[in-house]
């Protein structure tokens, strides 16, 4: 089979093959590098983030109320057993009615600041629940 002969150029068949295989390489890698950048903006991990760590955070918040509730209620407990305590010892022995007195102030100032605790619950419960959720 007779070659053929391109002009004086210097130009063979093979080089031309060589400058279309760079030619495709070069804009599949453009193609790729343009996809990339899509997706890129798309799934931006800074934003999921930012997200995820505003959503850590109101978790964190609603683990302390939960631990300020169990708290509260371990107090009450102390303080329901104290007074039950003083009221079974009243009918055992029948004549200590000091130590019953003395329970009931106890009893009561801590009641009077339960109330306020219990306020001051809610008013950071509601805070927590309705502090904006991002998502």
């Amino acid at each position: 089979m007779p070659e053929v002969k391109l002009p004086e150029a210097g130009i063979t068949f093979d080089t031309v093959i060589y400058i279309i295989a760079v030619a495709v390489a070069v804009s599949g890698v453009l193609v790729a590098l343009v996809k990339g950048w899509e997706a890129w903006k798309k799934i931006s991990v800074r934003d999921r983030v930012k997200k995820l760590e505003g959503r850590m955070k109101k978790v964190e918040a609603r683990l302390k109320l939960g631990d300020k509730r169990f708290d509260l209620q371990n107090d009450d407990m102390g303080h329901l057993l104290d007074t039950q305590q003083a009221l079974l010892m009243h009918f055992i022995t029948g004549n200590d009615h000091e130590k019953l007195k003395d329970q009931l102030k106890v009893l009561g100032t801590y009641m009077n600041e339960r109330a306020t605790k219990i306020e001051r619950y809610a008013s950071e419960q509601a805070e927590v629940m309705n502090g904006g959720d991002e998502e």
